[in-house]
């Protein structure tokens, strides 16, 4: 999984620019006290920018890769302390403004300003997706109820499925639950109802989609402000692609259609009074009910299961007296 963050240019909204600043040689940084960067590597991977178009809006964008020794203050460039960052970036300009996508999330405004030369205060800014744990258990409950079809507000886009719910963490526990559209065993539904009343913030959830004709996109949405992406778990068109541009074309997809559908649609249901803290205990109790349901059953499974092999033994023995 990919772990990622977005952030916003508020110096330059020239492409251009930015690109001649990417590709110029990055001088080693080895200040007696602070932290040393050394050995940049930056590789632009597209020789000319890519367009497409997401949400109606078109978007220019391109695609390095990068990497660079970090080495702290304490320790010297000969010795263990050197720790090798790599990743890549996506920068790219739609309605007026530069933006950037970094597998990076600790560090990712630090390595960004100097990968840019930027030394002034709010230069480099997050532009992350506000995410909560009460829009994970609205997810969870949409699956579970089996209305997991999330209709676009805009005729331009198409729907979303959200398959499964193949995970979730929060404060207290890290549990893993999933809650699936073939059915939930007892076990996922103890594990989804403890962990549901029992985290004091459900902070990260894992969803397999599908839109369009991208059959399964795996990624988690935190409320740290990163979204994560499985490339290994990406089925659909974009297969074909070179891997650098299906990681950019999904990426794009998730922050400027993916995400944007699933946060419109929570909050009209929010207004439409389809969600809030009462449906949020509804759902609770509904799932508590299933639950219930289910360890009576078993139970009572277990009961009259040693009955019925003590008849069928009684009546084998029967037989056998009889012949």
């Amino acid at each position: 999984m990919i772990a990622i963050t977005r952030w916003v240019d508020e110096k330059t909204n020239n492409l251009l620019d930015v690109e001649k600043l990417l590709d110029k040689a990055h001088p080693d940084e080895t200040p007696e006290n602070g932290t040393k960067y050394i050995n940049w590597n930056i590789k632009k991977i597209f020789a000319e920018n890519k367009k497409a178009v997401f949400y109606g809006r078109e978007v220019i964008y391109n695609y390095y890769t990068f990497t660079v020794d970090q080495i702290p203050g304490s320790e010297d460039v000969l010795d263990d302390g050197t720790y090798t960052k790599r990743g890549f970036l996506i920068p790219y300009f739609t309605a007026g403004k530069v933006r950037y996508i970094i597998s990076k999330n600790t560090y990712a405004q630090t390595l960004l300003r100097k990968m840019l030369f930027y030394n002034g205060k709010g230069e480099i800014v997050s532009n992350a997706f506000d995410l909560s744990g009460d829009l994970f258990v609205w997810l969870i409950s949409k699956v579970y109820s089996r209305e997991n079809t999330i209709s676009s507000e805009n005729e331009e886009l198409s729907d979303l499925i959200v398959d499964s719910i193949k995970g979730f963490k929060g404060d207290t526990e890290d549990l893993l639950a999933k809650v699936s559209m073939s059915g939930e065993s007892v076990m996922n539904i103890i594990s989804a109802l403890s962990f549901l009343i029992e985290s004091k913030n459900l902070n990260q959830i894992t969803v397999a989609l599908s839109y369009r004709n991208h059959l399964n996109i795996e990624i988690s949405l935190s409320n740290r402000k990163t979204i994560g992406f499985d490339e290994d778990k990406y089925l659909g068109e974009l297969l074909q692609y070179p891997r650098e541009e299906k990681i950019a074309t999904c990426i794009l997809f998730l922050y400027m259609e993916i995400v944007p559908i699933l946060l419109q649609k929570y909050q009209s249901d929010i207004d439409s009074n389809l969600w809030g803290q009462g449906k949020c205990v509804s759902f609770l109790k509904m799932v508590a009910t299933d639950l219930d349901t289910k360890i009576r059953a078993r139970i009572d499974d277990l009961i009259t299961k040693p009955e019925q092999l003590r008849l069928n033994m009684d009546l084998k023995k029967e037989d056998f007296e009889e012949q």
